[in-house]
């Protein structure tokens, strides 16, 4: 695992973003997954405030989002989890989770949800890993591309599954 300075940290609500910070976002939401949205649409994110928050940074910069809503007292859904690709694979992503993971059990949430592309092997061995497992294909969700629906229990750490 690489160390450039970067940590995940709990993120103030986006309504508290600059424009500029939020832009910076979408723009890495973009490149990392094809998604496409517009400021305003990122501002309304129903993101957990106890848990839903969280900012891959080195205190200047932005270089990854977890960003998750609660769907139930014990389950929340991922809504974006986008890292600079020239981070992804070195653990980043793994450490991303486990401080989601922690934060989000010290709530109450026992489970999780999200929707990834189904070509993006890296992150569904990751969340395989960690329990997850498709409940459905999601036809044409991503730009054309396919996704699958997963659900599994939140845990912080990886199995040896």
């Amino acid at each position: 695992m690489i160390d450039l300075g970067l940590e995940w940290t709990p993120a103030p609500p986006l309504d508290d973003w600059s424009n500029h910070r939020l832009e910076s976002v979408r723009k890495l939401i973009l490149e990392t997954t094809g998604e496409s949205y517009e400021i305003d649409r990122l501002r309304c994110l129903p993101l957990d405030q106890d848990f839903g928050r969280w900012v891959l940074t080195d205190g200047e910069s932005d270089f990854g989002i977890l960003w998750v809503m609660r769907l139930s007292k014990e389950c929340a859904r991922v809504l974006a989890f986008s890292i600079a690709a020239e981070l992804q694979g070195n653990g980043i992503g793994a450490r991303g989770w486990r401080g989601f993971a922690k934060a989000a059990n010290r709530s109450g949430v026992r489970a999780v949800q999200l929707e990834v592309r189904q070509d993006n092997r890296p992150a569904i061995t990751m969340y395989h890993r960690r329990g997850l497992r498709p409940l459905g294909r999601i036809v044409g969700f991503y730009r054309g591309q396919d996704g699958w629906l997963m659900r599994g229990p939140l845990l912080p750490e990886a199995s040896s599954q």
